[in-house]
Protein backbone atom coordinates (compact mmCIF):
# COMPACT_ATOMS: atom_id res chain seq x y z
CA UNK A 1 0.00 0.00 0.00
CA UNK A 2 2.74 2.09 0.82
CA UNK A 3 4.04 1.70 -2.35
CA UNK A 4 1.21 2.74 -4.58
CA UNK A 5 0.84 5.89 -2.81
CA UNK A 6 4.92 7.19 -3.10
CA UNK A 7 3.75 5.94 -7.15
CA UNK A 8 0.92 8.24 -6.92
CA UNK A 9 2.78 11.14 -5.24
CA UNK A 10 5.27 10.76 -7.97
CA UNK A 11 3.10 10.49 -11.03
CA UNK A 12 1.32 13.83 -9.17
CA UNK A 13 4.27 15.71 -8.99
CA UNK A 14 4.93 14.83 -12.76
CA UNK A 15 1.90 16.38 -13.80
CA UNK A 16 2.75 19.75 -13.15
CA UNK A 17 5.72 19.66 -15.13
CA UNK A 18 4.14 18.72 -17.80
CA UNK A 19 3.75 20.88 -20.99
CA UNK A 20 0.38 22.41 -22.07
CA UNK A 21 0.42 23.81 -25.09
CA UNK A 22 -1.49 26.98 -25.69
CA UNK A 23 -1.94 28.92 -29.29
CA UNK A 24 -0.99 32.26 -29.37
CA UNK A 25 -0.53 35.25 -31.87
CA UNK A 26 2.67 36.71 -32.24
CA UNK A 27 2.75 40.33 -32.29
CA UNK A 28 6.67 41.14 -31.77
CA UNK A 29 9.67 39.21 -31.08
CA UNK A 30 12.84 40.17 -28.63
CA UNK A 31 16.40 38.51 -28.55
CA UNK A 32 17.94 39.20 -25.06
CA UNK A 33 21.27 38.18 -24.06
CA UNK A 34 23.03 38.49 -20.64
CA UNK A 35 26.42 37.99 -19.26
CA UNK A 36 26.17 34.58 -17.05
CA UNK A 37 29.28 32.55 -15.29
CA UNK A 38 29.60 29.57 -17.36
CA UNK A 39 31.71 26.24 -16.97
CA UNK A 40 33.02 25.20 -19.68
CA UNK A 41 33.28 21.77 -18.55
CA UNK A 42 36.93 22.61 -17.15
CA UNK A 43 37.83 21.94 -13.71
CA UNK A 44 40.14 24.21 -10.95
CA UNK A 45 41.70 22.98 -8.12
CA UNK A 46 41.03 25.30 -5.29
CA UNK A 47 43.62 26.47 -2.90
CA UNK A 48 42.67 23.35 -0.03
CA UNK A 49 42.64 21.17 -3.02
CA UNK A 50 39.33 20.82 -3.94
CA UNK A 51 38.02 20.63 -7.49
CA UNK A 52 35.47 23.22 -8.28
CA UNK A 53 34.28 23.80 -12.23
CA UNK A 54 36.21 26.66 -13.91
CA UNK A 55 34.08 29.40 -14.61
CA UNK A 56 34.01 31.96 -16.95
CA UNK A 57 31.99 35.00 -18.15
CA UNK A 58 30.04 34.18 -21.13
CA UNK A 59 27.19 35.33 -23.23
CA UNK A 60 23.12 33.48 -22.60
CA UNK A 61 20.78 33.94 -24.95
CA UNK A 62 17.26 34.11 -24.28
CA UNK A 63 14.36 34.26 -27.20
CA UNK A 64 10.96 35.70 -26.20
CA UNK A 65 7.94 36.44 -28.03
CA UNK A 66 4.55 38.66 -26.84
CA UNK A 67 1.00 37.84 -27.56
CA UNK A 68 -1.61 39.58 -28.81
CA UNK A 69 -2.93 40.12 -25.28
CA UNK A 70 0.14 41.26 -24.19
CA UNK A 71 2.13 38.75 -22.20
CA UNK A 72 5.89 37.67 -22.78
CA UNK A 73 6.79 33.72 -23.31
CA UNK A 74 10.45 32.85 -23.45
CA UNK A 75 10.74 29.96 -26.52
CA UNK A 76 13.33 28.04 -28.00
CA UNK A 77 15.96 29.28 -30.42
CA UNK A 78 13.94 27.46 -33.31
CA UNK A 79 10.34 28.17 -32.06
CA UNK A 80 11.81 31.83 -32.66
CA UNK A 81 13.31 31.35 -35.66
CA UNK A 82 10.21 29.98 -37.69
CA UNK A 83 7.58 32.54 -35.51
CA UNK A 84 6.42 35.30 -37.73
CA UNK A 85 4.48 38.25 -36.41
CA UNK A 86 0.75 38.61 -36.99
CA UNK A 87 1.06 34.55 -37.02
CA UNK A 88 -0.07 31.74 -34.45
CA UNK A 89 2.39 29.11 -32.45
CA UNK A 90 2.22 26.77 -30.17
CA UNK A 91 3.71 27.17 -26.74
CA UNK A 92 4.33 25.50 -23.89
CA UNK A 93 2.74 27.01 -20.46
Amino acid sequence: MAGGLLLSLAFAGCAAITCKPVSIVVVKKEERARVENLSGGLYRTTETGRLEPAQAPGLVREYWVQSDAGDWYRVTADQFKTAEVDRPIEICR
